[in-house]
């Protein structure tokens, strides 16, 4: 009696929980479902960055310079001096097509200045240079695919982590679901060893009665109570059972033990499923089954491998073309200055006339730039070929036969897969057909077991039978009512394996 009040105390505190409550925040708190969403995170920041090398890179520099240097020119001292600056502004990226290009726009100042025994020279310009580069790819690496496999093994890792997360999550739910239907079952169990207490504490005192008024033999009586101590032991051990299955609940759902809960979903009766079709259970499980995805999106990737292998033996044909205009100008107000020999005296030429140099003293930078287009710039065109042939070619023919054996590899492992999930699922079919028929036989026989128990309570009663037939048949009755229990529950275990076989498990309520 203590066991039976102390358990009907412990209900009325205990929260509810449902089938789909349990499931939603199994998924929400698994530690595996967040380490493969980090995965996935990093996974799209690989892909990321494998595009990114494919982004046009700007380069923009600039120097400033100055120097002297003192030397000798045709056995004569001379000194010299130089200052100026540099800006470049470059353009370049690398194609998926094998294409590379180059786009330049140069510009600096030079100030030089040149003393000796033939006189003081002083030079002030700006240059202007404008060039594009293209390189392309004649034979190996004028595959796109090629050339972006590392774009296309960042994305395959992406989809593979995408992958991972709905199988962490198909596993996190069936744990818990597998969980839940275990603690449902447990607790029904540990219902039905309460009320076994309460049977046996009754028919001892009833028992007693009759020994007292002599209507039963003392040693029936010591038969009961025996009875209602074994119940009582299994209502404990019963207790101690559906609270473990309620803690293993618990952690599934993220959640810290030792709570008083209840299953608030029961299991409910085993619909007709006779005519749930094998065949096209299969089908959609090799459709949809998260290990048969992963497995054909390895053999997909392993075959496009070997093809980018196999392009790889190919010998390297580069082309190409260099093209570019230069200009130089002084600034627009340079003016001439005369050029003095070692004397101080203005030096002559061969004419006697006064020799001058350009002294560009300031401009503008944008006159060298805007003289690109003039008429009398300095164009130039390169063309250029480079071709590549390893020697024996090892490394490409040992990258290639690694691919092969690989996709070999993968072409295995999906067959096997397939043949497994095939299997599987078979089985679970199998299984939920047949759980009908078992929940039905267990009904049978907990009616027919509660006929029994009835006839030998009236026999008993009228005094035709021993308390021994009784107590035989009030256990049948707690068998056959926990068997009818297990049949209904493991038609949820069965349908909910079947589900994540699928790839189909939710947190709804199947």
């Amino acid at each position: 009696m203590i066991v039976w009040m102390w358990a009907l105390a412990a209900q009325a505190e205990e929260r509810p929980i449902t089938y789909s409550e349990a499931l939603q925040a199994s998924v929400g708190r698994n530690i595996a479902v967040a380490r493969a969403e980090a995965s996935k995170g990093q996974a799209e920041g690989t892909l990321r960055a494998a595009q990114g090398s494919y982004d046009p890179l700007y380069a923009l520099e600039a120097s400033v310079n100055q120097r002297r240097s003192v030397g000798f020119f045709q056995g004569l001292p001379f000194e010299s001096d130089s200052e100026g600056w540099m800006l470049s502004n470059n353009l370049s990226q690398t194609l998926g097509s094998g294409t590379s290009y180059s786009l330049n726009l140069n510009v600096d100042r030079n100030v030089s200045e040149f003393a000796s025994a033939f006189g003081f020279n002083r030079e002030d310009a700006f240059t202007g240079n404008l060039n594009v580069t293209v390189s392309q790819e004649l034979l190996r690496g004028i595959r796109f695919r090629y050339n972006v496999q590392n774009v296309t093994n960042a994305r395959t890792g992406l989809d593979l982590a995408q992958l991972d997360v709905e199988k962490q999550r198909q596993e996190a739910l069936y744990m818990a679901a597998e969980a839940y239907w275990q603690w449902v079952y447990q607790h029904e169990l540990q219902q039905i060893a309460l009320d076994s207490v309460q049977v046996a504490e009754e028919a001892l005192r009833v028992g007693r009665l009759q020994v007292e008024s002599g209507q039963l033999a003392p040693v029936e009586a010591t038969r009961l109570e025996a009875a209602m101590v074994q119940s009582q032991q299994n209502a404990l051990d019963a207790g101690n059972t559906a609270e473990q299955a309620a803690n293993a609940l618990l952690l599934a759902m993220g959640e810290d033990p030792g709570q008083a809960v209840l299953p608030a979903t029961p299991p409910g009766d085993v619909p007709d499923v006779l005519d749930l079709n094998a065949v096209q259970a299969v089908d959609v499980a090799k459709a949809q089954n998260l290990d048969v995805q992963v497995s054909r999106r390895s053999l997909e990737q392993a075959r496009i491998d070997l093809a980018n292998a196999r392009h790889g033996l190919l010998p390297r044909l580069t082309a190409t073309v260099s093209a570019g205009v230069a200009s130089q100008r002084c600034p627009e107000d340079a003016s001439f200055r005369p050029v003095f020999d070692e004397n101080g005296d203005p030096a002559l030429d061969d004419d006697g006339n006064p020799i001058r140099v350009q002294i560009c003293e300031v401009g503008n930078a944008l006159g060298a730039i805007g003289a690109l287009g003039a008429s009398d710039n300095q164009p130039f065109v390169d063309v250029r070929g480079r071709l590549e042939v390893p020697i024996g070619n090892r490394a490409a023919r040992g990258q290639r036969d690694q691919q092969e054996a690989m996709v070999w590899l993968r072409e295995r492992e999906l067959e096997a897969q397939l043949r497994q999930i095939g299997a599987q699922v078979e089985e679970q079919v199998r299984g939920l057909q047949s759980a009908r028929q078992r929940m039905e036989l267990a009904d049978a026989n907990f009616r027919l077991a509660e006929q029994t128990l009835g006839a030998e309570e009236a026999l008993a009663s009228a005094g035709r039978t021993l308390q021994k037939d009784v107590l035989e048949a009030r256990t049948e009755v707690d068998r056959t009512r926990a068997e009818a229990a297990k049949a209904r529950t493991d038609y949820r275990l069965a349908q909910a394996l079947l589900l994540k076989l699928q790839g189909q498990l939710t947190e709804a309520t199947p």
